[in-house]
């Protein structure tokens, strides 16, 4: 019986992210829809970013404004199950939102260009 997927490690520029349970992420790349006239007469593209989502936990020390100031690096996804994924020219799109309490959570979210599978 396969392993299912339960756990991901998420490194920026090769730095290891202390994140939480449950990053999010989008592959990105063609992005198809249907050019219809009396029928489908077939499709157009657009390329699409990458996306990844997660959380910290904010930690003594954590530089706020260095997570935020994030542009031009390399997200590196490993999967638990084997697949790693790769987003050059990544940056942070959103501003961080932090919560309090469970350790406190810094949200954060990047897009970069398409995620290319390394590895399976």
């Amino acid at each position: 019986m396969p392993m299912t997927h339960s756990r991901a490690y998420i490194k920026v520029d090769g730095a290891l992210l202390e994140t939480m349970p449950g990053p999010k992420w989008k592959l990105g790349g063609s992005k198809r829809t249907p050019v219809v006239g009396n029928r489908v007469l077939g499709y157009s593209e657009m390329t699409e970013p990458g996306e990844l989502e997660c959380e910290l936990v904010l930690t003594q020390g954590m530089s706020l404004a260095a997570l935020k100031d994030i542009t031009d690096a390399t997200l590196t996804i490993e999967a638990d199950t084997g697949q790693t994924y790769v987003g050059r020219n990544a940056f942070v799109t959103d501003a961080l939102e932090v919560t309090s309490g469970d350790g406190g959570k810094v949200a954060l979210k990047f897009a970069c260009d398409p995620l290319e599978e390394m590895g399976v």
